[in-house]
């Protein structure tokens, strides 16, 4: 939000935590603290909007081999079932032979922890994850 309007704040921290956000706000890029804390707050009210139950934007991946059918008919069978959820599927060949599929997701945050454990549990998926972005 460039040329936004800032709010200004000081905040007193135990002593290392300093250190501690400079490390973290390195490691991922943060252009500055207030950039960081910024992310950080985000964050906190995402996971607020997502246990109130508010609709939110999200993803669930998944690999797989697809060698082993059964997590491909699973996806298509699960995507079909949540279609007013599911705003689009992405598949991906991965080295190593597997593939990497992503679900952009959307609707209340319970239902979509349902629709990404069941993609998950599919029988031949190898690892998952499932992330809400943002609050809608």
């Amino acid at each position: 939000m460039k040329n936004a309007p800032l709010d200004r704040f000081t905040v007193c921290l135990e002593q290392g935590l300093l250190a501690r956000l400079d490390e973290i706000s390195a490691e991922r890029g943060y252009p500055s603290r207030s950039q960081a804390m910024a992310d950080f707050i985000r964050r906190a009210l995402v996971k607020k909007e997502w246990k109130g139950g508010r609709d939110c934007a999200g993803t669930i991946s998944i690999v797989y081999d697809p060698a082993d059918s059964r997590p491909g008919r699973g996806v298509e069978k699960l995507v079909g079932a949540h279609a007013k959820s599911v705003l689009s599927v992405q598949s991906h060949p991965l080295r190593g032979g597997k593939t990497l599929c992503t679900a952009t997701v959307t609707g209340r945050p319970a239902e979509l922890q349902r629709l990404a454990d069941a993609l998950r549990a599919l029988k031949g998926v190898t690892h998952g994850s499932f992330s809400i972005i943002s609050p809608l």
